[in-house]
């Protein structure tokens, strides 16, 4: 009775630990390479992560059901030339203008891949943007983002804005390049 009772207190303290194992293709031996665990991302850097990837996702999509009320989010989270560029490219007489372009029928999501600080006060951003229209299979493009951003908490907002952004997180600047290398193929 003992032993189950051992064995059941003993059970909960099971860890999982992933690791990579190199494997011989002509024996079959396997070898441990690395053991990895959690990382250690500081709440600070999460926030920050978390803040950055809101907004090129918000920023990159495009959804006729949500447009109205991201957009205007987007803008009023950027200033500087991250605001100009926003402002411009979501104006109705701009030659770009993204309603004009895809109309109503088309959808553009966001999925990020990796986050890399640069610094401070930048990021970059790898994502993947697919374009979805009726009738015609999905493109997908490869894309980096570079974000210059700071967070501003002000004192005289209005309960909404500090909803909406309770910790003044702003976009300084951003620009957007798409990923041209490929891997080859063997």
């Amino acid at each position: 009775m003992t032993s189950v009772v051992a064995l059941c207190l003993a059970l909960p303290m099971k860890e999982i630990r992933p690791y990579v194992v190199m494997v011989d293709r002509s024996t079959g031996e396997s070898e441990q390479i690395v053991s990895t665990r959690p990382g250690s991302l500081s709440d600070q850097e999460a926030v920050q992560e978390a803040e950055i990837v809101r907004y090129v996702t918000d920023r990159e999509t495009y959804d006729v059901a949500d447009n109205a009320e991201r957009i205007p989010m987007v803008a009023n989270t950027s200033v500087g030339q991250a605001s100009a560029s926003i402002r411009a490219l979501w104006n109705s007489s701009a030659d770009n203008y993204p309603p004009d372009i895809y109309g109503t029928d088309t959808l553009i999501t966001v999925k990020v891949s990796s986050i890399s600080m640069l610094g401070d006060k930048t990021a970059q951003v790898r994502f993947t943007r697919r374009l979805e229209r009726p009738g015609d299979n999905p493109i997908e493009r490869n894309f980096v983002a570079t974000v210059g951003f700071e967070f501003r908490p002000r004192v005289e907002r209005n309960l909404e804005q500090v909803w909406r952004n309770p910790l003044g997180f702003t976009v300084t600047n951003y620009r957007v390049d798409a990923e041209t290398l490929r891997a080859r193929e063997n």
